[in-house]
């Protein structure tokens, strides 16, 4: 067991450092290759996309907690239950996509109004992609809840390979951004055929299972993730209200370590979830997910520490914090630190999730009211105040999700009734 979670360790870091080096690598060729306007459309649609991919996000949550307590209760084997609700829970994923895109579709005049530097087709391309993502999210939660992660692994480089290869060969050829919001969109559909083609074994019910209380599942998982990413992305979103010029490019370059202090963990949440959505195994992967994440995090923070001068200078070029109100290379660990707090927050409530708890939901969000409250005020004077507050807001937030989860009386996981694992005829 221990070689397995080893290897299944080693799979998932590798795999999903390089689906993320591509996705960077997709902005990355982008920002080079384009026009600061034509770009900053570009960097605005996929925030936009961000945001509203919440629900698939919460969508691959909610079908990894069900398989993983399917599988479960067919003694920990891909079995009878995990057959039964596979297919039934890819239906949903179609049907919340489809909804979700029809949706933004429609809203996409007055989204392009509300942000006049993207247009409406710029928005419209942009909700077309929520559907074949969600339909791969539902995927993602398949391989995810089984702990089929090599599977896993390899559909998350496929995508963020896709969207590199397409966007950026119609970026270098047309340099439009409306094309290349569309090439992404398109490329995924693809990738939806090929998720089936290595989870096939798994989808053999073709009927979708209503009244078993999924939509309200999914509602309370997408409000939960959707106040933790917000905690995530709160200090960058004020950096540019109150800073201009050098000191807001310095501060965006800062977010760089905050997101490596972020997504470095990422791959230990989905490698203990399905552990997490199991009663019997809950309290043992929380205490292996904790400390993986707070190791990881040290070293992060370590290397930002040591090193930060040198990688802001291979990354954007000395010339780039000239003129800067503040010296990054000096407090780049700070911003590294809060990412760390943060990958730590995101845990306590992927443990949420998996319980059907909205409890660490609600204390995330007090913990943005305070930490807009707190800026807005008194510590926006400062670009090393904004961070330093968003750094302990990300740590106390933290450590009450965390003691939550751990004193917990809730049995985490779904007791499948009778009609959620029968095959219909």
């Amino acid at each position: 067991m221990a070689r397995k979670l080893l290897a299944d360790s080693t799979i998932l870091a590798v795999g999903m450092l390089s689906g993320n080096a591509l996705s960077y690598g997709f902005s990355f060729a982008l920002s080079h290759h384009l026009g600061a306007a034509d770009y900053g459309q570009i960097g605005t649609l996929l925030a936009l996309f961000l945001i509203a991919s919440i629900p698939a996000t919460a969508l691959q949550a909610v079908t990894a907690r069900r398989i993983a307590a399917a599988k479960a209760q067919d003694g920990a084997t891909a079995g009878e239950r995990v057959h039964a609700i596979a297919g039934p829970l890819l239906r949903w994923s179609v049907l919340v996509g489809a909804a979700e895109a029809v949706l933004f579709v429609l809203l996409s005049p007055l989204i392009s109004a509300a942000l006049p530097a993207i247009t409406t087709a710029q928005v419209a391309w942009t909700a077309v992609s929520l559907l074949p993502f969600s339909v791969i999210s539902g995927y993602f939660g398949l391989s995810q809840g089984s702990s089929r992660f090599r599977d896993f692994t390899l559909l998350f480089m496929l995508v963020y390979g896709m969207k590199l290869v397409a966007g950026v060969a119609v970026g270098m050829t047309l340099a439009n951004p409306t094309l290349v919001m569309a090439a992404v969109a398109l490329s995924w559909f693809p990738t939806c055929a090929v998720c089936h083609y290595l989870l096939r074994d798994m989808v053999t019910v073709r009927t979708l299972i209503r009244g078993d209380g999924y939509l309200l599942e999914l509602r309370r998982a997408s409000w939960g993730m959707g106040v933790a990413l917000l905690l995530s992305l709160l200090d960058g979103l004020l950096s540019a209200h109150y800073y201009r010029g050098p000191t807001l490019g310095s501060y965006q370059a800062g977010a760089l370590f905050t997101r490596a202090g972020y997504f470095g963990p990422q791959f230990v949440g989905i490698l203990v979830y399905p552990r997490l959505a199991v009663p019997e195994t809950r309290k043992t992967a929380l205490r292996v997910g904790v400390l993986a994440s707070v190791a990881i995090g040290a070293f992060v923070i370590m290397v930002s520490a040591l090193s930060a001068g040198p990688l802001i200078d291979f990354a954007f070029g000395e010339h780039y914090t000239v003129g800067s109100d503040f010296d990054l290379s000096k407090v780049a660990w700070i911003f590294a630190y809060a990412g760390a707090m943060q990958s730590l927050v995101q845990l306590a409530q992927l443990d949420a999730v998996a319980r059907g708890s909205a409890a660490v939901g609600w204390l995330v969000l007090c913990g943005t009211g305070a930490e807009l409250l707190t800026i807005m005020t008194v510590a926006h004077h400062d670009p090393v105040q904004l961070i330093s507050v968003a750094a302990i807001v990300a740590t106390v937030t933290a450590a009450g999700g965390l003691l939550m989860a751990a004193r917990s009386k809730h049995e985490s996981g779904v007791r499948m009734r009778k009609p959620e694992y029968v095959p219909a005829t």
